[in-house]
């Protein structure tokens, strides 16, 4: 007899091309079973998911959870793991000199699993008073190096702001230095585009294979995916052929469905989809990773497409793929239960234009290393 079965529901698993109907099973925190068509099994709890969509435990690459120390932190627990989340990529919130915290503070005690993008500014986001790399002093190549190597189990990649806010009017000092402490490293970065003081050609000339520009469907003018036309640039899509990620991080102002519907309709989908959640927006308009992801639904993205940009690319992006987002047997037991509901809903861009969905998604369960949690299925900005 095992520990648990989540049987009967739709299974979307891109890392085995799985489709279909299905059971997983779980015993001692592990998958040990992923049948279609399905299969009895003896388990000690079964979760019924006849009509859910069950899928491997969704990946939240940009999210800010350092409350107390950043000024954008929220709790990863109610925020990321009791909406569906069962790993989340911290991104940016912590630099050399802050992250020892954010391991020993959040990483260490939260169930949900917590991943980092270390920012080259030693000490991370903690105030919007003055930008983190107004004063390129700030920064340090040697020290988010010398941080990284000393926790290599958790950080993942190197962070940069570029919008003016944070970096005064020339960008190019800050880039280079996290471009720098990236390359020692031999890992990816992640670059913040909104509102940057130069056009978005010139930073991808600077970034590679598995680098992540992030808020790639904001609409600003700084730092745009669009020429001046509509049309997403050709710069774009060459830095995709060369492995450049180009991720949604909808944060507070930087993803509109204006950009989102022209670049789908051109062809250029985002790499993966993260909400970049934060104490600006958990209350509106990001909600939570699953608000986010009905948005796509609702612009037209597949559901398995939506589901690939919030598993299997987001594990690609911080190499993890051989431990993260697969329902595979022999992986850890993260596993979330989503449910597609029919009927309208309002969703908000970060521009203020409002769609009403006819479908969109929300978590009935999830599972992080073999515990199972019943959600609260009501979306986030129904009345209480």
């Amino acid at each position: 007899m095992i520990d648990l079965v989540v049987a009967g529901g739709r299974l979307i698993d891109p890392s085995q091309e799985l489709d279909a109907t299905g059971v997983v099973g779980i015993d001692g925190g592990q998958i040990v079973a992923c049948a279609s068509p399905p299969a009895a099994f003896e388990a000690r709890r079964t979760i019924d998911a006849a009509g859910l969509i069950v899928v491997p435990g969704l990946v939240d690459l940009h999210v800010h959870v350092y409350p107390g120390v950043s000024h954008y932190g929220v709790d990863p627990d109610e925020t990321c793991l009791l909406r569906g989340v069962t790993t989340a990529v911290d991104a940016g919130s912590a630099g050399a000199q802050t992250f020892p915290g954010l391991r020993r503070y959040v990483i260490e005690g939260a169930r949900t699993r917590v991943l980092a993008y270390l920012h080259v500014a030693v000490q991370g986001m903690i105030s919007s008073l003055v930008g983190e790399l107004e004063d390129v002093r700030w920064a340090s190549p040697a020290l988010t190096v010398a941080c990284a190597r000393e926790h290599p189990d958790v950080i993942v990649g190197v962070k940069v702001r570029l919008g003016y806010q944070m970096v005064g009017q020339d960008p190019e000092a800050a880039l280079l230095a996290a471009r720098k402490a990236a390359d020692r490293l031999e890992l990816p970065l992640m670059v913040h585009v909104i509102d940057m003081p130069r056009p978005l050609p010139w930073l991808l000339s600077h970034l590679g294979d598995g680098d992540v520009v992030t808020h790639c469907f904001h609409g600003s003018e700084g730092g745009s995916l669009l020429d001046d036309a509509g049309d997403v640039l050709p710069d774009a899509f060459a830095a995709r052929e060369r492995g450049v990620l180009f991720d949604i991080g909808h944060g507070i102002g930087s993803f509109t469905f204006r950009v989102a519907r022209t670049a789908l309709a051109q062809g250029f989908p985002p790499d993966t989809i993260s909400s970049d959640i934060h104490a600006y927006n958990v209350n509106g308009p990001v909600f939570d990773q699953v608000t986010t992801l009905s948005k796509l639904v609702t612009l037209g993205m597949a559901l398995p497409d939506v589901i690939a940009a919030t598993t299997t690319a987001p594990a690609r992006a911080v190499r993890r793929s051989h431990e993260l987002a697969s329902l595979a047997v022999g992986r850890e037991a993260d596993v979330t239960v989503l449910e597609l509901v029919r009927g309208d809903r309002e969703l908000v861009d970060a521009a203020g234009e409002r769609v009403f969905a006819s479908e969109w998604l929300t978590p009935r369960w999830v599972v992080r290393g073999g515990e199972a949690i019943e959600l609260d299925s009501r979306p986030p900005d129904a009345p209480s």
